[in-house]
């Protein structure tokens, strides 16, 4: 492989891409003779996506670019994946095809498992468009630049739908699981101050949006006061990525987002309410996301049903984050 061009197809959703980056620039810096050119499965991704750095590889382009570029073989996730097969590889020339390992279906997963959790120096930052725009969605989501001198809770909602590749069956109800997250956090925002900030919920659906939000987001938001929670507007998917990660303490329900953030924050997510299938399929596959594999972690997860185990765990990672941030007095902030 030494000198060799590596090629490979970013597809899926916004957490695909997200996770098959991270393993591919792993795979650059651990194989610095090499060059990498990444390619995109989907423009609208492709474009969302330039305000994360890909400095790192060679080149980032769309898919159609494959044939103007010399490359001696793929490292290619999930290359059994139907939508890719019909949409990209279908439209490959034999030639270029025949690069591409299509028996074995490498999973994010496999790869992801010895590596996490990340240095610094492997995490996916953001590119110098990234870090112009990121101040303008904060202030279009009227976060003031101080917000995260107090505690802060992020929190990504998703409920999965019929059809999808998460089956809803036995998923608590929608409206049940909202006022059980309002409550919760009322009592967060009571005891102690902390701002909530809310992803993927409360986005009027629009045709700039519609690619970027996959009419993932409800219309509804939780019951929370205006003066201390945002629900943020679905602007940029990796921005709001950046927003959330800086908060005190993280919890979300399982989706391509909230384990994007699991590796972004070193794990650091508490994964609330899983639908069943999600849970087997991500235990089956040994996902190193979340903390499933240690026994403690897991039984937290599965108790999150129930508010008051909900609540003590959130409890317990806002003291472990505010004792390590240096700003716990000693005094139990949540009574």
């Amino acid at each position: 492989m030494s000198g060799a061009v590596i090629g490979s197809i970013l597809h899926g959703a916004y957490g695909d891409y997200y996770e098959q980056a991270v393993c591919l620039k792993h795979f650059r810096l651990t194989h610095p003779d090499i060059t990498l050119k990444l390619f995109s499965a989907c423009p609208h991704r492709h474009a969302e996506l330039q305000v994360l750095d890909f400095g790192w590889a060679d080149c980032f382009e769309l898919w159609t670019q494959i044939g103007k570029h010399k490359i001696d073989q793929f490292f290619q996730f999930q290359g059994s994946d139907p939508t890719l097969r019909a949409d990209v590889l279908s439209a490959l020339p034999p030639e270029v095809l025949g690069k591409i390992d299509m028996q074995h279906n490498r999973r994010p997963w496999q790869y992801l498992r010895p590596i996490l959790p990340l240095p610094p120096e492997n995490q996916l930052g953001l590119s110098e468009r990234g870090r112009n725009a990121l101040p303008g969605v904060m202030r279009a989501n009227g976060i003031a630049p101080d917000l995260f001198t107090r505690p802060t809770i992020g929190f990504l909602w998703r409920h999965r739908a019929s059809g999808g590749a998460i089956r809803p069956l036995l998923q608590a109800d929608a409206a049940r699981l909202a006022a059980k997250y309002s409550r919760l956090f009322r009592r967060f925002i009571d005891a102690c101050g902390c701002h909530v900030l809310i992803c993927g919920m409360k986005v009027q659906r629009t045709p700039e949006n519609k690619y970027r939000i996959d009419a993932k987001y409800p219309e509804f938001g939780l019951d929370l006061p205006a003066e201390s929670a945002t629900h943020l507007k679905g602007l940029s998917w990796a921005l709001e990525l950046e927003i959330l990660s800086r908060c005190t303490v993280c919890v979300g329900n399982p989706s391509g987002f909230s384990e994007a953030l699991s590796i972004k924050r070193g794990g650091a997510v508490l994964l609330v309410d899983p639908p069943p299938h999600y849970l087997a399929k991500a235990l089956w596959r040994r996902a190193p996301l979340f903390g499933l594999q240690r026994p403690a972690a897991l039984a937290a997860i599965l108790a999150s049903r129930w508010e008051w185990s909900l609540f003590r765990t959130m409890k317990a990672e806002l003291d472990r984050s505010l004792r390590q941030a240096g700003s716990f007095s000693g005094k139990d902030p949540i009574l």
